[in-house]
């Protein structure tokens, strides 16, 4: 039978999968609900290093997108006592000089390198089946046990909730502890024009059916029947806590999955892009804001610093974000005005409930018995869920599916 495949979902991962397909010669569908493709993507402003996003940079350069590939100056901020406080990311020295850490906080700090050294082999992003001996525990937990309630505050706390927007006592220790191995030196870069990019470039030459809400998925004599069409394979590239509301796709899952399905939690994100008359802040790309500072926003981003090209006439540009059911776009704003005391010249805000997946102490143990277990023939699932709320999740897991799937 000649391999035609399904894929449920427009978002990275699934059109990650269908490039991924199509180099190999297998023809593919991608049905996206929404008119506009790539999901979250346009939600990231920046890539982590490539040596913990190897699948990202390697599908750039696939794509002829290195040339775009523009370095970010480390320099961040964090928010202090309702001021800014700047310093190079990962820097010990800014570390050392960053107010909110006592003395004897900052003399902690050579024991997370040592456990970071001790632990490295462990602490590998795509396989967290090396590193379950640290998911049983939450990220405040472990960093309370080990370091300090400040460090927890200032250090562990605003790593976490600056990237994903949940809290440090919802976490795993084991994402905290890759995190902090690829953040002691780490190299930052965006995509000249934005990261969305990457998925406009993947869909160039693919059949995509956008607009195109699926009704029901059904399984018929060894093949795949979506809205009357039929398919060798499908994958299920959507946010996994909208799986189970695919009209007959419990049917085609073990309890265990459907049990794995229900336990996915994400949290809910709102964003503000800001355009003001001048740059709010030259001098970082990024300021983050602890949860003790009792604000909505989590995150300040400057993305007139991290890529010029976005503005013109010496105008500003950033993004402030918050995560959890409170936050709305005239608080973040709120929050913006007591950090910098200035206010935008306009504003566009954007919603996600499905924003970030959520990964909670044990949830990677869910995950690799997930993976371990059998599914109908041709049924595959894909997406940043299934291994951890990065750009480099949803690629990793896209082009882990097409792999899977035979020719």
């Amino acid at each position: 039978m000649v391999k035609r495949v399904a894929i449920i979902g427009g978002g990275l991962s699934g059109l990650t999968c269908a490039y991924a397909l199509q180099r190999r010669g297998i023809d593919s569908t991608v049905f996206e609900s929404a008119v506009r493709l790539g999901g979250r993507d346009f939600a990231a402003l920046y890539l982590l290093a490539p040596d913990l996003f190897r699948n990202t940079f390697r599908l750039i350069s696939d794509l002829g997108l290195t040339g775009d590939v523009i370095p970010i100056s480390p320099h961040a901020g964090q928010v202090y006592k309702g001021r800014v406080y700047r310093h190079r990311v990962a820097s010990a020295t800014g570390l050392l000089s960053f107010k909110g850490l006592n003395f004897a906080d900052k003399a902690l700090l050579p024991r997370m390198a040592y456990l970071l050294a001790r632990h490295s082999s462990h602490l590998d992003f795509h396989h967290p089946e090396r590193g379950l001996e640290f998911d049983n525990e939450t990220v405040a937990s472990f960093v309370k046990r080990e370091l300090s309630q400040s460090v927890l505050n200032y250090v562990a706390g605003p790593l976490i909730s600056t990237l994903f927007f949940f809290g440090s006592g919802e976490t795993s220790a084991w994402l905290y502890l890759v995190l902090a191995k690829h953040m002691y030196n780490t190299r930052m870069s965006s995509l000249r024009g934005g990261v969305d990019r990457i998925s406009n470039r993947l869909a160039q030459g693919l059949r995509v059916l956008n607009g195109r809400p699926i009704a029901k998925v059904a399984s018929e004599a060894g093949s795949y029947v979506i809205d009357g069409d039929r398919f060798s394979d499908l994958v299920i590239a959507m946010p996994g806590d909208l799986v189970l509301g695919l009209s007959g796709i419990e049917s085609l899952l073990t309890p265990e999955d459907r049990d794995f399905f229900r336990d996915c939690r994400y949290q809910r994100i709102v964003s503000v892009m800001v355009r003001s008359e001048r740059p709010l802040d030259s001098t970082c790309y990024a300021v983050s804001i602890p949860a003790v500072e009792k604000m909505a926003a989590a995150t300040i981003s400057f993305n007139d610093y991290i890529d010029s090209s976005c503005v013109a006439d010496g105008r500003g540009l950033l993004t402030i974000s918050g995560g959890g059911i409170d936050v709305t776009s005239e608080r973040l704003i709120d929050d913006l005005k007591k950090i910098y005391g200035l206010g935008p010249a306009s504003i566009e805000t954007f919603e996600w409930n499905s924003g970030m997946p959520k990964f909670p102490p044990g949830r990677y143990r869910q995950l690799v018995d997930f993976q371990k277990r059998e599914r109908p023939a041709g049924l595959f699932f894909c997406g940043d869920y299934l291994l951890g709320p990065f750009i480099e999740g949803a690629i990793t897991t896209g082009l882990r599916a097409a792999e899977t799937i035979q020719t």
